[in-house]
């Protein structure tokens, strides 16, 4: 018994992952920074470092227009300055610095992805998200339930608004509006939150949060316990389901409004569906409303962050067949390629973009590759192309024809604000709704 407890034991000892002492961990570092280097500025790659996109002969190994996006010598010096660093930063600290190097060039594409529970990460117990009146709280662990539904007014000692500006050198971004969208992850994540002085005491971080009109009270956290689940306020607060929440996980989907005589369409993920292609579904919709009066299409993009901008093709096809104006819902989510299908229905279709302002400028970079650091597994993603949208405007965002900004009392009494305002502007005349 005390001989097969013992090669248990070993066998335990030996499937644990070796310490790296001291030396080891600063020579780890310092392959994956000139791995990074090499990678990210000169192009020297192979199809084996790259991941989820193949490598053509048509595009570059290393990131489009580097010279100019990273001046030097300020990105060598950076780099100089993290290796010399490196025996006394941890590695989420080296991850941060390497993280706000590769965002300074404000490429929304073009990113250092932070884990999640790797390098030191781990996360707070509960879930960000900014609507148009402020940080809001929409998930958290049992625990904490109060928490959902407030509005976030301090985070430690620093105010919504200053957090945000604090993690934002850290984060790609390309206007405030795909700041705010991408900014929770980065707010959630305590070693980032150490970095900006927002954790206190004890490793804990005090939130100071509000409901409704309702005094402000005080929360305090600290990191996330594993193997816990989340609770939403949608299911805490019994939000009624609204119609744009229906399917959230669908590549894209249909509904007949009757009431409204309006046709509503959310495109998620500019792609195929292995289950159903583009055409055939396009092909269903089109067949099964062919009987129903249809005064507007409504094509919902505010949840689609990109993909393949040629998908929609079939769908645009037969919306162009149509005699019905149609409206585009669009908003800080709505992201690269599906913001170019956005300005694609403007000009084709002569369609109404309605919400919120777009993610990612009109003119920007894309085409993107990725590769991973070899010790610290960090993945890094870089673009190969810069698209020219529109010749003559150097806009922040591709902004709604008419604006319908979503607040939390509106989310939490499933009130959709671009989707009433597309329906009430359908019952008017739409200029030049005769482009057929």
């Amino acid at each position: 018994m005390k001989f097969i407890l013992l090669v248990l034991l070993t066998l335990a000892a030996a499937a644990q992952p070796k310490q790296a002492t001291p030396a080891e961990r600063v020579a780890h570092w310092r392959e994956d920074l000139q791995f990074f280097v090499e990678h990210f500025s000169n192009g020297h790659c192979t199809p084996a470092d790259l991941f989820h996109s193949p490598l053509t002969a048509f595009q570059p190994c290393h990131q489009v227009d580097f010279a100019r996006l990273y001046p030097q010598p300020a990105f060598s010096n950076e780099i100089h300055a993290i290796e010399a660093s490196i025996p006394t930063l941890t590695d989420s600290q080296i991850a941060l610095r390497l993280a706000r190097l590769v965002a300074s060039a404000h490429v929304g594409h073009t990113y250092v992805s932070l884990p999640a529970l790797k390098l030191g990460f781990r996360p707070l117990p509960v879930t960000f998200h900014w609507f148009a009146d402020g940080l809001t709280i929409l998930s958290t662990t049992p625990q904490h339930t109060a928490a959902l539904g407030t509005h976030v007014l301090k985070i430690g000692s620093l105010s919504a608004d200053q957090a945000l500006a604090a993690v934002a050198p850290y984060i790609s971004y390309e206007n405030q509006n795909y700041l705010r969208v991408s900014s929770p992850s980065y707010l959630n994540k305590m070693a980032l939150l150490r970095e900006i002085g927002a954790v206190g005491e004890g490793n804990a971080v005090t939130l100071t949060l509000a409901k409704g009109a309702g005094e402000p009270f005080t929360l305090v956290l600290r990191p996330r316990e594993p193997n816990l689940k989340d609770v939403s306020a949608i299911d805490e607060l019994h939000v009624p389901e609204s119609l744009a929440r229906k399917h959230p996980k669908a590549y894209y989907w249909y509904e007949y409004l009757p009431d409204s005589r309006a046709l509503y369409i959310q495109y998620n993920r500019c792609s195929n569906d292995p289950q159903q292609s583009m055409r055939d579904f396009a092909r269903e919709l089109f067949a099964a409303t062919a009987g129903h009066p249809v005064d507007s299409a409504i094509v919902d993009l505010r949840f689609n962050g990109g993909g393949d901008s040629r998908v929609i093709g079939p769908l645009k096809s037969g919306l162009h067949s149509g005699h019905y104006p149609v409206f585009v819902l669009i908003g800080a989510g709505t992201f690269s390629s599906a913001q170019d299908n956005a300005i694609e229905m403007r000009r084709q279709l002569n369609a109404t973009l309605v919400g919120e302002a777009t993610g990612e400028k009109l003119n920007s970079y894309g085409e993107v590759r990725q590769f991973k650091l070899p010790n610290s597994d960090l993945h890094i993603q870089y673009s190969t192309e810069f698209f020219r949208m529109q010749k003559d405007s150097d806009a922040d965002a591709l902004y709604p024809d008419i604006p319908a900004p979503l607040a939390l009392a509106d989310f939490l009494a499933a009130h959709d604000a671009a989707l009433d305002a597309a329906l009430r502007a359908a019952l008017r005349p739409v200029s030049g709704s005769s482009r057929r």
